[in-house]
């Protein structure tokens, strides 16, 4: 059966190697990024993370978007067939210690099928048949064909939080050991007033891989989740909303220019004041701008929860 696909691209594994600095004869790859981190790790794991990442991925098929995007879906794919808790232990063991330049030709290979949908209803019944091809076989090959097996219905690969995924072998250092780097978001936040900017965004280095792999999906749960990092930039007035803050961030250009300057100007101080039930339920509202305003509209059962900002003193409003 013919190795066909329905990219107009044909995705060369030498020239997915270029990409993230991999040379088919070095043998203790590893890659530093634009963020100065440097991943160390299994060979397979750190060639998967690489291709799966937008920005190291950024320079591949110009012409060509929906290559590019080929390409880090079959690394994610990869990695969630062999990190999946229904992995056959032998076979995750075997791509871990792929050489990375294997890990390129096999992620050209997934690429170049054209069949995304299909191998995303691989599950824990089928899986095993998946990566023993990609292990075993002499991939391509017209005479071993992809599996054509998906599981029906199709069961998740994570295995749930009592059997979680195998995390990637892949460490993250930075050469001044900071635990965090300052990516560039641009960042649209809005409620019933909007802001649009782009700001550095500091992210802890353990988490920097993971959220970059996917940094249009992740990226936005990173900021929604720990709001306080985008507060000083935000200009706060009494809302009466019901509605919290909507946030989207996506990946910044690390040459992108700041819409605000990395050092804030004079700024004071203010409380927020924020209602619900628990602490977690109440930071997902609105927040007010006195405790007597956040008070009238309580609900039964519910508590108000402050907290410190620092707020640009020219713009400030308080209520009376």
């Amino acid at each position: 059966m013919p190795i066909e696909s329905t990219s107009p691209t044909i995705i060369d594994p030498a020239e997915l190697a270029t990409a993230v600095g991999i040379t088919p004869t070095d043998p203790d790859y590893q890659f530093t990024d634009t963020y100065g981190v440097t991943y160390t790790g299994a060979p397979a794991h750190l060639a998967l993370s690489a291709l799966a990442r937008r920005d190291t991925t950024a320079r591949l098929y110009r012409r060509d978007p929906s290559a590019r995007a080929a390409v880090r879906t079959s690394a994610a794919l990869l990695i969630d067939w062999f990190t999946s808790p229904y992995v056959d232990p032998d076979h995750a063991a075997a791509f871990a210690a792929l050489p990375p330049m294997r890990v390129c030709e096999l992620v050209a290979y997934l690429a170049n099928q054209g069949e995304a949908a299909d191998l995303g209803h691989v599950g824990p019944e089928s899986l095993r048949h998946h990566t023993r091809h990609l292990i075993h076989d002499p991939v391509p090959s017209h005479e071993h064909p992809l599996p054509r097996l998906i599981d029906t219905p199709y069961r998740s690969l994570d295995g749930g939080q009592d059997n979680p995924r195998h995390p990637l072998q892949v460490t993250a250092t930075t050469a001044d050991g900071h635990s965090e780097v300052m990516v560039k978001l641009d960042i649209e936040a809005h409620e019933e007033i909007s802001w649009d900017f782009v700001a550095a965004i500091p992210i802890p280095v353990d988490n920097l891989n993971e959220l970059l792999m996917d940094p249009d999906y992740h990226l936005d749960d990173w900021v929604s989740a720990n709001r306080e990092l985008i507060d000083e930039y935000l200009i706060y007035r009494d809302s009466r909303t019901q509605d919290g803050i909507s946030v989207n961030a996506t990946l910044a250009s690390p040459q992108a220019a700041l819409t605000y300057e990395e050092t804030p100007g004079e700024t004071v101080g203010m409380d927020l004041f924020f209602v619900g039930p628990d602490r977690d339920s109440a930071l997902g509202t609105a927040p007010f701008g006195s405790r007597g305003l956040a008070a009238r509209f309580a609900a039964a059962g519910d508590r108000i929860f402050t907290t410190g900002i620092q707020v640009d003193a020219e713009n400030m409003r308080l209520a009376a």
